[in-house]
């Protein structure tokens, strides 16, 4: 059918990720696919996901990173501009 690219939606990062399956086997979603030669999961539908995050609270090897978008940051209050990659809780200033 489309095929097309979103910016959002979890991130795997492949160097981190032991392909243990939880993600593609717990999201309610069903969101992941899985690569029979790389023996690894993949974001197959990252446009159908809801932003549980609940790969990334699975996922043993924290290796996964769900980014929301922008429409979504902004009906939080969240602005673009006051993000960063410091963050207040873990000490960084």
């Amino acid at each position: 059918m489309y095929n097309f690219k979103v910016n959002y939606g979890p991130w795997i990062d492949k160097t981190q990720c032991t392909g243990c399956g939880e993600c593609y086997d717990m999201c309610p979603l069903d969101i992941f696919g899985w690569d029979e030669d790389e023996k690894m999961p993949t974001v197959a539908y990252a446009g159908e996901c809801s932003m549980c995050c609940f790969c990334e609270t699975v996922c043993p090897q924290v290796a996964i990173d769900v980014h929301f978008p922008l429409h979504q940051m902004l009906d939080f209050g969240i602005t673009p501009t006051s993000l960063s990659k410091k963050s207040k809780f873990l000490g960084d200033e």
